[in-house]
């Protein structure tokens, strides 16, 4: 039976960060992957602070295009109310290629990283486990981290986390389009292939969070909705996701280009620190811990945070009270872990619908010159409404 002294599982942004933590302070690490190779999982969007990565990661990060604008529409019926902005330091960049090179960074660090391998269970001794058996043999270490995603088989299994329900999840499907260059350009009035388009969309009946991000030489889209909303309608996510493209007028802007991908995936609202970190030696991160954000659909920036903590609590044996205290103070984590308000609240059907109808009523009577309308209906909103929706736009950058 081999032994390592860190063993992770998962070689996501989070699993990756661990791996490079840990082979860094010495450790002989194994990182293992359950897909044919890291990335290909994935069903994020990827837009990323390229300057995050590159503190925890280094140069190199393989991205596609500089975000030149980020555009925001929300829908009131038929009738959109956009607004754009310019952000800065944001970059899109494909999954696949992304977490390839993420694990590639932390081997030729000394991890070790095998793909096509799926933990089946971590075997325990006093508290403490022991082991981890995979469907391609037994693996012994003196830590574990557990990058596992969402579906976070070995954590249930082990009894530190619970499985998610309809009423605390979302479910987000994403299309990707192959699209020459030049069209991309053209479509989305970009002045050349080095500039990008992140587009996000909110919508009710149903709740919808859209996002569209541009590549090089292909558009990724997709759409978020809470499941308890999808399941009390009736309504399946591909249905969804057709409708909103009719809607946006994007099923007419890809007509005639080919397919590349469709996936999905489940996305928690809530997670920590309303959950347990790790056990004894065991240490969650990511998507397993919960860490992404369900309205803008962040998880890269937590995810990297939280496995570069793992990475040096596995590889320092940190108490899971001193692992938890360390979660709770980086600034990506904390970010999310105070956002879950907003995040419960803008994803409340009603209220949804009360900040797209203000809005657009004061956007309207500002079109009309009528000043002291906008006046009124910001007045009589303000206590309710605004400060959602003001922390939700800042949020978008």
């Amino acid at each position: 039976m081999l032994n390592y002294d860190v063993v992770v599982v998962g070689c996501g942004p989070a699993g990756s960060a661990a791996a490079l933590r840990a082979a860094k302070a010495g450790k002989k690490v194994l990182a293992i992957e359950r897909g044919p190779e890291p990335g290909s999982k994935n069903v994020s969007g990827a837009m990323i602070r390229k300057d995050y990565v590159s503190s925890v990661f280094g140069d190199g990060l393989p991205f596609e295009r500089e975000v030149q604008r980020i555009k925001l529409s929300l829908y009131n019926g038929d009738s959109p109310v956009d607004i754009e902005f310019s952000p800065e330091n944001l970059v899109t960049t494909g999954r696949l290629k992304f977490d390839k090179w993420l694990s590639s960074v932390a081997e030729n660090a000394g991890a070790m990283v095998i793909s096509k391998t799926t933990g089946l269970e971590l075997k325990w001794e006093n508290g403490t486990a022991k082991s981890l058996v995979t469907d391609r043999g037994e693996v012994t270490a003196d830590a574990f981290v557990l990058a596992e995603g969402v579906n976070s088989l070995l954590s249930m299994k082990s009894g530190i986390k619970k499985d998610f329900t309809p009423d605390t999840a979302v479910q987000a499907v994403k299309e990707v389009y192959a699209v020459k260059k030049e069209d991309i350009n053209s479509m989305f009035n970009l002045p050349d292939e080095s500039k990008g388009l992140a587009w996000r969309f909110v919508m009710t009946d149903p709740l919808i969070a859209g996002f569209l991000y541009t590549y090089k030489d292909s558009v990724a889209v997709g759409i978020g909705s809470p499941i308890k909303e999808l399941v009390s309608r009736k309504m399946r996510p591909e249905k969804v996701l057709d409708d909103f493209l009719d809607k946006t007028g994007l099923a007419k802007k890809f007509e005639g280009y080919s397919l590349r991908e469709y996936s999905a995936k489940v996305i928690p609202e809530g997670g920590f620190p309303s959950m347990n970190p790790g056990k004894g030696n065991v240490y969650l991160c990511g998507d397993a811990l919960g860490l992404v954000d369900p309205l803008t659909f962040d998880g890269i920036s937590p995810a990297i945070a939280s496995g570069t903590l793992a990475g040096d609590a596995a590889a320092s044996g940190l108490s899971q009270d001193i692992y938890h205290y360390n979660l709770v103070k980086d600034p990506e984590i904390s970010k999310i872990v105070k956002e879950r308000p907003l995040e419960g609240r803008m994803l409340g059907t009603d209220a949804a619908s009360g900040y797209i109808n203000m809005l657009s009523s004061a956007l309207n009577s500002w079109a009309s010159g009528d000043l002291l309308g906008i006046g009124k209906i910001i007045s009589s909103n303000f206590r309710n409404v605004m400060p959602d929706l003001i922390e939700f736009m800042t949020k978008m950058r």
